[in-house]
């Protein structure tokens, strides 16, 4: 469901990379560190809370949608979902579901409660 490219982790069927590294059409993004969301890309897609880290890092011309926590978003028949990861504010992992299977990518992620 998701293959390595030299641009990232892609979804053919979705038609969506994953953190990024390069510019793409459409970046979902875990979190707003520089190593997971590339500069240059046409939208970006990331959970609520982490909207503004994201618009902040990036700079506010660019497009960046955001949705909550745990609400479930069809691209092109795949359903993708944002769950807390507990690494900085906003960070998430990234749950996709096609075909009868489930795959997450966990960017970075903390289990230790904090202050945030």
């Amino acid at each position: 469901m998701i293959i390595a490219t030299d641009a990232g982790l892609y979804c053919p069927a979705g038609d969506f990379y994953i953190d990024p590294w390069a510019p793409v059409a459409k970046a979902v993004v875990t979190h707003a560190h520089s190593d997971h969301a590339a500069f240059g890309s046409v939208s970006y897609l990331t959970a609520e809370p982490g909207r503004q880290p994201l618009r902040t890092r990036l700079g506010e011309e660019n497009h960046v949608d955001a949705i909550p926590y745990g609400e479930r978003l069809r691209i092109n028949g795949v359903i993708l979902s944002f769950h807390p990861a507990g690494h900085i504010l906003g960070s998430a992992q990234v749950r996709i579901e096609f075909g009868g299977e489930v795959w997450v990518v966990s960017g970075d992620y903390k289990t230790a409660p904090d202050s945030t």
